[in-house]
């Protein structure tokens, strides 16, 4: 199937359009809801609408908060009614609505930076101009519409200084003719000022349309521009993109269009021409890489250009990009700018639930790495002056040597307390010359004596690893940074290791990811068969002339994050130690397993194809763009639910630094100050680190706690280490530790040096 669309939409010519239209051709970014109802009667298709009503979720949700069973919806709606008894209906505001349209321009020398940079201040000249047209079945509804619209705006200004009101003027202007897609001549006008040297605001109503302008001073002639565009002439962007995709399949949900590589464009400006390391990380390779993982999204946020969002029969999103002109910045084309193999998927990870794989230019890498230097010159001078000390060059032995794709690989998380197996891959044509490039590398940071390199041979592959533990000793997760206090080994989280193999080089976190690989690699190898190819992958299909090809089951990847956390959610109630609890705002034991949120999802598939002329991007996916926004919402609403429980204690006074405690056998540790200082404090903290420990082992061991503190070190059976040192107490002094049934006990023998079983004067904490 995405493979016809991307054959019917590449065909498909671009037609002049020279009819008036609703948004200027000058407009940099133009949005359009061509049909509301139509959307609105096809969301109940889609994943999150089915979850949203899902009875199984509603219960869940009601068992968490102590209740019956709870609309999420009607939740929702609850709470922004309750906002205020005088609060207009503002959620009946989609009644009557046809279409809406809106757009945005950039006025004089202004750019995205500056126009964003001076949004919401008071200019001489307005920076940006700001389009919104609603047209509405009939005349009732808009009226109706704009009353709602102003009562909102004069609650919003109650109680403001009078400087601060905005006010209102309103006269009448009569169109040309009958008044064209006004659908009456007569047009009320409303100016609204908020403040003195703000850009010009209108509410414009006439006939079946209402129309929001601000930073456009000739109203008259904007309403009389307008009046002449027919219904669904948009705007001249606008119809070029659908000449160029198509009507596609589905109902179309949203159509936009941003000026194309606008915001690169902007941010080269402003770094005075573009050039220089900044530009070729952050825009290059860093922005290709974003739009490997996050898709579609991405991509139209980097590059701009035509898009628009369909929901399928099947409730799925179908989203397709067509992005004209060639990037500003050669290194986005560094990655998925030529066709990839078929035999490139071999690359991704085949239990990966989030992969892709595109196309990948070495040379390009190394003319961007030149081209960044301020004096290419100086280049070739510090590639002789490495080969001369340390043996290789980068140009020769590190870039030269590396294929023609890449891919990365997002498996099942693991832990939630340990890195995430993230690979990235790359294909690897001379594995000789790269490894010698690999092994000059190594000698350089040994000279350089800040990070700890290792070498190691494991079947048929060699490893190169970097430990942080000990680098740049005021920061980070050094020794002096922010994990001095407690005896956490960095390298349980993260240790970057890259394992060169015959055919690839491969990219990994920690040392295990890599070896596990390895022996995937190996066993495949020794059974004389080809690489296991991604299901997802391999569906998906590479299109004739397909630059990147992706598979991603956020849905399953994210239910497996919530199910770590939901594990972690114990956790939170034997922070208090000693049996004590937190006061939360939701029962924790109730929270539900992640099927009940993911059963309706399914995994997205997109490709992009590099043409002549630009950049074709298709997906399919039953996550919408509806999500980003419900996200915002959560967080913004998770916020007060937080703040509402615990900025206040039970008596509804301030929240004071003594409400949340942790006692070790009646000794008070108050997480708002600093430990207490002595040996009592530093036992305290001491005992936060071995509880940190413990809880790492257990997830990285099905829940299963030590048999010993010895194990933490991975002295045991497990040979799994959470820890690089036992720490001792305040008194130089081991702890005593006791796993009897599951319930886990540590303690110091305190001052006294008795052991009393952690009562009398001994610190305790039970887990």
């Amino acid at each position: 199937m995405l493979l016809s669309i991307a054959l019917a939409t590449t065909l498909s010519p671009l037609i002049p359009q020279e009819a008036p239209r609703l948004h200027p051709d000058s407009a940099e970014f133009v949005l359009s809801v061509p049909d509301l109802q139509a959307t609105i009667g096809s969301y109940g298709k889609t994943a999150m609408a089915k979850m949203l009503g899902d009875a199984d979720l509603q219960a869940a949700i009601g068992e968490v908060m102590g209740s019956g069973p709870v609309d999420p919806v009607e939740l929702l709606v609850q709470q922004v009614r309750g906002m205020g008894s005088d609060l207009p209906p503002i959620l009946d505001l989609h009644q009557g609505v046809r279409s809406i349209s809106m757009s945005l321009e950039f006025l004089g020398e202004a750019d995205l930076m500056s126009a964003i940079f001076t949004l919401g201040f008071p200019t001489e000249e307005p920076q940006l101009a700001i389009r919104w047209v609603v047209d509405f079945a009939d005349e009732a509804s808009r009226a109706a519409w704009v009353k709602v619209l102003m009562d909102y705006t004069a609650l919003n200004s109650a109680g403001l200084p009078e400087s601060m009101t905005p006010k209102l003027s309103t006269r009448a202007v009569t169109l040309q003719g009958d008044g064209g897609s006004f659908g009456a001549a007569s047009v009320t006008i409303n100016g609204i000022s908020a403040m003195e040297g703000s850009p010009p605001q209108y509410i414009a109503q006439g006939g079946t349309r209402a129309v929001l302008i601000a930073g456009v001073k000739d109203i008259d002639a904007e309403l009389q521009r307008m009046s002449s565009a027919a219904l669904g002439m948009v705007s001249s962007q606008i119809a070029a993109g659908r000449a160029k995709l198509g009507e596609g399949a589905g109902v179309k949900m949203v159509e936009a269009y941003v000026s194309p590589y606008a915001g690169i464009n902007s941010l080269m400006e402003s770094m005075d021409g573009g050039g220089g390391l900044m530009e070729t990380l952050l825009l290059g390779p860093g922005g290709s890489m974003l739009e490997l993982m996050m898709g579609a999204p991405a991509s139209a946020m980097i590059r701009g250009g035509h898009w628009d969002v369909s929901i399928l029969d099947d409730g799925r999103f179908s989203t397709r990009g067509w992005v004209p002109g060639g990037s500003p910045s050669p290194g986005l084309d560094m990655i998925g700018g030529s066709p990839i193999e078929a035999s490139s998927l071999g690359l991704a990870h085949p239990d990966a639930l989030v992969t892709a794989v595109a196309s990948f230019d070495p040379a390009m890498l190394l003319g961007m790495v030149t081209e960044a230097a301020p004096d290419p010159e100086s280049v070739e001078a510090m590639m002789s002056q490495l080969e001369q000390e340390f043996g290789f060059r980068v140009d020769r032995d590190v870039i030269a040597p590396l294929g023609d794709s890449i891919s990365y690989s997002l498996p099942k998380l693991r832990s939630l307390l340990s890195a995430p197996n993230l690979m990235a891959v790359a294909a690897l044509e001379d594995r000789e010359t790269f490894t010698r490039g690999m092994d000059g590398l190594v000698g350089m940071i040994k000279e350089l004596g800040e990070i700890e390199g290792q070498r190691t041979d494991y079947r048929g592959a060699t490893l190169y690893s970097w430990s942080l533990a000990d680098a740049g000793g005021g920061g980070g997760m050094g020794a002096g940074g922010m994990m001095a206090g407690l005896p956490i080994d960095p390298s349980t989280f993260f240790r970057p290791t890259i394992t060169v193999m015959d055919d690839r080089v491969l990219l990994s976190t920690l040392p295990t990811h890599a070896k596990r690989e390895v022996r995937r690699v190996a066993k495949l190898l020794k059974a004389g068969e080809e690489a296991t190819l991604h299901a997802g992958l391999v569906e998906t299909g590479i299109a004739d002339g397909a630059s990147m090809v992706n598979f991603a089951d956020w849905p399953l990847f994210m239910g497996n994050l919530y199910t770590q956390l939901k594990a972690l959610a114990p956790m939170l109630g034997g922070l208090a130690g000693g049996g004590g609890e937190m006061d939360l705002p939701f029962q924790l034991e109730a929270l539900p397993d992640m099927t009940v949120l993911t059963k309706h999802f399914q995994p997205s598939r997109r490709y992009s194809v590099a043409l002549e002329g630009g950049r074709m991007d298709i997906t399919e996916s039953s996550i919408g763009p509806e999500v980003s926004m419900l996200m915002g919402i959560a967080a913004i609403g998770g916020a007060a639910v937080f703040g509402a429980s615990a900025g206040f204690d039970e008596a509804g006074d301030e929240w004071d630094d003594d409400d949340m405690v942790i006692e070790f056998a009646g000794q008070p540790l108050n997480l708002e100050e600093d430990v207490e200082p002595g040996p009592s404090g530093q036992t305290q903290s001491s005992l936060m680190g071995l509880s940190m420990g413990i809880q790492m082992f257990q997830l990285q061991n099905d829940g299963k706690a030590p048999a010993s503190l010895a194990e933490l070190k991975g002295d045991g059976p497990s040979k799994t280490g959470t820890l690089k040192e036992l720490p001792s107490d305040g008194w130089g002094r081991g702890f005593k530790y006791s796993n009897k049934g599951g319930k886990v006990r540590i303690w110091s023998i305190g001052a006294n040096g008795i052991d009393e079983n952690g009562e009398g004067d001994d610190l305790l904490l039970e887990l």
